[in-house]
């Protein structure tokens, strides 16, 4: 069976038009009752019946309309020329049985009707679903479509269950280019009523807009927009409006997405929904408005019928709210049930930690059963024994369906909706019995005791009584009884491999793997001996496929299960039993050979396994790998000839693999470093190291394939060895730990770490113990100090114990010890630079907290922090010039769109500059053009030397134009666009500039207006949001107040978004202030600043816009601050106060908002006392949304 065969066939004769109605009524029961489709799939055939049997239905079955049931194929996304050459066969991949159906059927006009009404049927079932995910017909089509339009196609009339079918949450990216068919149509009827009424009853806007366009990211159409053919025919507005209207009356718009996982307090108020508005908007062609709230309101402010497109949207808004009852919108029948579903798996989740839930759960389930008491009493005494016998196959779901509908529930939640059976409850059974393992299982009886080592260490200890451990033997007992009646009433199914491991493997497991065969198979008992030698055997193949798996990082329990299953057997550690040679199993002999040497053995195996490391040619395989990381000459694209050369290539493999190698470390690096490929944090042409500005990134230690790890265990393992291979061993470790000693030591920790990601132990001994070998290793201590600090960062107690150890470095103490710790925080000091400098900055601000004597130096990092936030935002050269020139630049923008009344001829002159590049900063495919005015001509100044300038006579520049006056001297701006176009000496003046106004040298008019030439606005980024780089934002927190001060307002000031600097931290203000003045302890400044992250409380919020205000920051952007945040209290009484005349010019302030933003400010004006003299300003808004909105909040 193929993938996508469908499983209910409807037969008839496809000649017969009484038998094509019956076929249309079994398939509108089938959509009425959402059984059409099954787990998102269409699931349904028309399969031709006669005296020959069954057959599948041909295209030529569509009789007089092959070419209708043609052209309906042929504008889907991958056509239809495919379904027409060949005979649709019982294993043909091809499944248009209802397209064909639907095309038979039109060519009867007695059943018409029927084959309108079960259409209807299609689009109600989109319309429920409202999500193309339900809606496929295979992997490229979905099902309906093709009906609908030869319907619409033979009928105009019912062009708008077309339009409708075509539902707002429709997955544009893999159901493409459906447009087609509303569009055909249109170009076919042009804008016939019919057509109008379908672009009004369409819920989705890009098919709307799609109708005239066929790019919804470009403003080109190609047919008339519907805004355009109004504006000519008048009395076809006024029949738009009373079809819009009627349509309103007829059915709400399907909103595009609700949030289906939210709790009943937070559902949306669907009045407050405009889809009359978003019906405007689609009239006439344009781009996303997403982040252009300017463009937005000029084009709602485009004359439309005597008025603006905006006001005539908002009175037929209000017509149409005057003449429904009740929301203009509505959520799709399928996100009502996702919610209410999805809260009663809360309520569920929320009783889940409550003792013995899951038992309670449990038992209406077993009653259920046949002898359910009997049964129950088994699990709780495990008598009788002879009841489980008696257990016949039972339907599970279907019987907690019916008698434990809370257990039922569980059960969906826990099953795939492809398996939900007793075959998917079987493989599924961990996670369904999860609840009742863990009433069973946990442990309630231990209480923690601490215990004093004489070292000092305390260790924290669980202790039980012994009648309790007796009790947690009697609980497991019952949880493997209950494992017992469903191993049984699923009809003696295999459980997954994963229920086995749960009860077999593990300090805690409950049974052997042989009791395990023999109490849940059906094995017989030379069968059960020979399973766990099998499962004994698999064991042992999935440790090599850990091993040699290269997006595998090996860990704690990899090593675990080589003790657990190889260890036991000495016979099992010798290589000639493995497979073919892999890094991997290189990396599992070095292992089993440091074990015999660490436990004193020594025979014919531990020498197998030297002889084995010996002919694996380890250390050229390690060589190898590092080449292939490498630039090389011999690369397929190296145009400039860079990269190692074979001479090179040689030295490198001889360093690794002689005895006596001819280059020493220091110069194999100088050798090797270049030439490693970088793994960078890349921003268009801006590249930066991920990691620390000391410590590169390299794809030789990228996080997959491994990243160098086995390679970097065995150098490890074999180099503490008395083993031939030592010394090469050691060789490729000191290079290692010279490249990257921090990841040489993550890849070692990870190894003997419960997780591969996170570095945990056990125990702390455990801990200290690599960590020592580490070090003996010879990483630096300082290094793993810091790296230590940093996987403790969450780790309270011991976080805080790093920070003391570090301020031992402002010690003044001079004795043996306090000499010590000195160093040891020096060196630390040094081992900072290695790790993510995300980390070691927010770690020596802690500091720097905690211990206020300890003086940081963090200028260089403070200006490199600058100075990557300089070239994230820094304008291309022809923004800066159209800036630094002002107003002799009569043009700046695209060449394509310089207004009409500044056109004039182009033309060259002996002088125009036209021998070099001329572009967009980091973008060589976009030329700029320099022109200026001379009378009635534009001399070029400069162009692109791959622009000819014969275009110029033609056309103009499609690029960013700039056109001077003739004021200027043409040598002034050539001098200004050489000057400006070296973009490192841009970068260096204006970072040196910031760091001399932060140290109150410059300015803040002078800075601001730097700023406003050179940084750009658009998509400002404080920082690369590279999760292990610093950021401008954590250094303001660590400024003194008045440097603070001075950068967050030249930042908040220059553009709105310059508020990113701040709003991760919010609360960080009022924590610092009472950090300051001691009305807070450093634990807890250090438990709210994580707490808080990225909100605040009312009090911190309140202390936060007293100081930006205080510091200079515009009242305008405070406002708009204070807008997207009116959840709090102080922000909307910031508001109202500046309304009331505080903080400066409130008018200044409503010309900075755009209309969305200002038509929030009724709601919170309408909570004051003095509301409407603070709505007062707002009814002479230019926006009617704005006005609606002073209308809907007005007393």
């Amino acid at each position: 069976m193929n993938q996508f065969d469908k499983n209910q066939i409807i037969t008839l004769d496809i000649q017969s038009p009484q038998q094509i109605q019956l076929a249309l009524a079994q398939y509108k029961t089938l959509l009425d009752s959402d059984k059409a489709c099954s787990n998102g799939q269409f699931d349904v055939e028309f399969k031709q019946l006669d005296e020959e049997g069954t057959r599948r239905l041909q295209p030529q079955d569509s009789g007089n309309n092959l070419k209708l049931l043609q052209s309906a194929l042929d504008l889907g996304q991958e056509g239809g020329a495919h379904h027409y050459d060949h005979t649709i066969l019982d294993d043909t991949e091809s499944y248009i049985s209802e397209v064909i159906l639907f095309a038979a059927a039109l060519q009867y006009p007695e059943i018409k009707e029927d084959v309108v009404e079960t259409t209807k049927a299609i689009v109600a079932y989109s319309r429920r679903q409202n999500d193309t995910d339900e809606m496929w017909l295979d992997d490229m089509r979905v099902f309906g479509v093709e009906a609908l339009y030869m319907l619409a196609k033979t009928d105009i009339q019912y062009t708008y269950l077309l339009a409708q079918y075509f539902v707002p949450y429709w997955d544009d990216e893999h159901a493409c280019g459906y447009e087609s068919y509303l569009s055909s149509l249109l170009h076919e009827h042009g804008w016939h009523r019919e057509m109008i009424k379908a672009f009004i009853w369409c819920d989705n806007d890009n098919f709307r807009s799609g109708m005239f366009k066929n790019d919804q990211y470009s403003e080109e159409c190609d047919y008339q927009p519907l805004g355009e053919y109004l504006r000519e025919n008048p009395t076809s507005y006024e029949q738009f409006k009373a079809l819009v209207i009627a349509r309103f009356q007829a059915e709400p718009v399907l909103l595009a997405d609700v949030d289906t996982m939210c709790d009943e307090d937070e559902e949306e108020d669907l009045s407050g929904h405009q889809p009359v508005i978003s019906l405007y908007q689609s009239l006439f062609p344009h781009s996303c408005f997403y982040d252009d709230e300017e463009a937005k309101d000029s084009f709602m402010a485009m004359p439309f019928f005597g008025s603006t497109l905006e006001n005539e949207a908002y009175d037929l808004q209000q017509k149409v709210q005057s003449q429904v009852d009740g929301p203009l919108v509505k959520i799709a029948q399928s996100a009502i049930a996702a919610r209410a579903s999805y809260r009663a798996y809360l309520a569920r989740d929320e009783r889940k930690y409550e003792l013995n839930y899951g038992t309670n759960l449990l038992k209406p389930l077993v009653l259920a059963m046949p002898q359910g008491q009997v049964l129950w009493r088994y699990i709780e005494t495990g008598e009788p024994q002879t009841v489980l016998e008696t257990v016949c196959e039972v339907d599970v779901l279907e019987l907690a369906k019916l008698h434990a509908s809370d257990m039922a529930e569980h059960l969906i939640d826990q099953l795939s909706s492809f398996e939900r059976n007793n075959q998917g409850i079987a493989e599924e059974l961990e996670s369904v019995l999860s609840l009742v393992r863990g009433d069973l299982l946990t442990d309630h009886f231990s209480e923690e005791a601490e215990y004093t080592q004489p070292n000092g260490m305390v260790l924290t200890l669980a202790v039980r009584k012994d009648a309790e451990n007796n009790l947690l033997q009697a609980r497991a007992e019952q949880y493997l009884r209950v494992i017992d009646v469903f191993y049984h009433a699923l009809g003696k199914r295999e459980f997954s491999k994963y229920m086995m491991a749960s009860l077999t493997e593990g300090d805690e497991a409950l049974l052997s793997r042989e009791a395990y065969y023999q109490r849940y198979t059906r094995l017989s008992v030379s069968d059960i001996k020979s399973a766990a030698e099998s499962a004994n055997a698999k064991n042992i193949q999935s440790i090599f496929r850990h091993f040699t798996n290269p997006d595998e990082l090996l860990c704690r329990k990899h090593l675990k299960l080589v003790d657990e299953h190889f260890r036991s057997s000495r016979a099992l550690c010798h290589p000639a039993q493995w497979p073919q040679l892999d890094m991997g199993l290189i990396t599992l002999a070095s292992y089993h050979l440091h074990s015999d040497y660490n436990q004193h053995i020594g025979d014919d195996i531990t020498e197998a396994l030297a002889n084995y490391l010996n002919d694996s040619h380890i250390w050229q395989l390690a060589a190898q790998h590092i080449i292939q990381k490498c630039r090389k000459k011999s690369d397929h694209y190296n145009p400039d000839n860079l990269g190692l050369s074979e001479a090179q290539i040689t030295r490198i493999c001889d360093y690794f693999t002689a005895d006596t190698p001819q280059e020493d470390l220091s110069s194999l690096l100088a050798l090797v470093q270049p030439q490693l490929y970088r793994d960078e944090c890349c921003r268009g042409d801006l590249y930066l190291n991920k990691f620390s500005e000391k410590q590169p990134s390299y794809q030789l230690f990228k996080d997959h394939d491994d990243d160098f790890q086995r390679f970097t265990l065995t150098a490890f393992l074999l180099r503490q060895l008395p083993f031939p291979q030592q010394n090469k061993a050691d060789r490729l470790w000191q290079f290692i730990i010279a490249l990257a000693p921090v990841r040489a030591a993550r890849n070692v920790l990870r190894a003997y770490s419960d997780d591969h990601w996170s570095i945990e132990f056990d125990t702390i001994l455990d801990e200290i113990e690599v960590y020592e070998q580490l070090s003996k290793a010879g990483i630096d201590g300082g290094i793993l100090n810091a790296y230590e600090m940093s996987n403790q960062r969450y780790n309270s107690e011991r976080y805080l114990n790093w920070i003391e150890i570090y301020s031992e470095i402002a010690s003044d103490d001079n004795s043996m010890f306090g000499s010590m710790g000195r160093n040891k925080a020096k060196a630390m000091e040094q081992g900072l630079a290695y790790i993510n400098e995300r980390t070691k900055v927010e770690f020596l601000h802690h500091v720097s907290l905690k211990h206020p004597e300890v003086e940081l130096d963090f200028s260089h990092d403070l200006q490199r922090a600058i100075d990557i936030f300089v070239q994230l935002n820094l304008h291309s050269w022809e923004h800066a010039l159209a800036q630094e020139l002002g107003r002799d630049c009569l043009y700046f923008g695209e060449g394509e769109k310089l207004p009409k009344k500044l056109h004039k001829a182009i033309v060259a002159d002996s002088l125009s500059i036209h021998d070099k590049p001329c572009h967009v900063d980091g973008r060589s495919w976009e030329a700029c053009t320099v022109l200026q005015q001379q009378g009635d001509n534009y001399v070029i100044v400069m162009a692109d030397h791959e622009v000819p300038l014969a275009w110029y006579e033609e056309r103009l520049p499609s690029g960013p134009l700039l056109i001077f006056s003739e004021q200027l001297e043409r040598a002034a701006i050539i001098k200004c666009v050489a000057e400006l176009q070296v973009q490192s000496n841009r970068i260096n003046a204006i970072v040196e500039q910031t760091m001399t106004y932060l140290d109150n040298e410059v300015e803040f008019d002078v800075m601001a207006a730097l700023f406003k030439g050179q940084i750009s606005t658009e998509f400002m980024r404080i920082d690369a949001d590279e999760y292990q780089m610093y950021s401008l934002r954590q250094f303001a927190w660590m400024l003194d107040a008045k440097r603070r001060n001075k950068l967050v307002r030249l930042l908040l000031n220059h553009d709105y978004r310059g508020f990113k600097l701040i709003e991760a931290q919010m609360e960080q203000p009022w924590l610092l202030h009472q950090l300051a003045h001691n009305e807070i302890d450093f634990e807890t400044y250090l438990s709210k600043s994580g707490e808080y992250e990225g909100e605040a409380s009312e009090t911190g919020m309140a202390f936060l816009l007293t100081w930006l205000f205080d510091i200079g920051v515009k009242p305008e952007h405070l406002v708009l601050f204070c807008i997207k945040r009116s959840h709090f209290d102080v922000c909307r009484e910031f508001i109202v106060a500046h309304a009331r005349g505080q903080y400066g010019s409130f008018k200044q302030s409503l010309s900075y908002l755009y209309a969305d933003r200002r038509a929030e400010l009724p709601e919170i004006f309408s909570q004051a006392a003095d509301a409407e003299a603070l709505l007062a300003p707002l009814r002479k808004d230019k926006s009617r949304k704005v006005k609606e909105a002073v209308n809907q909040y007005a007393s």
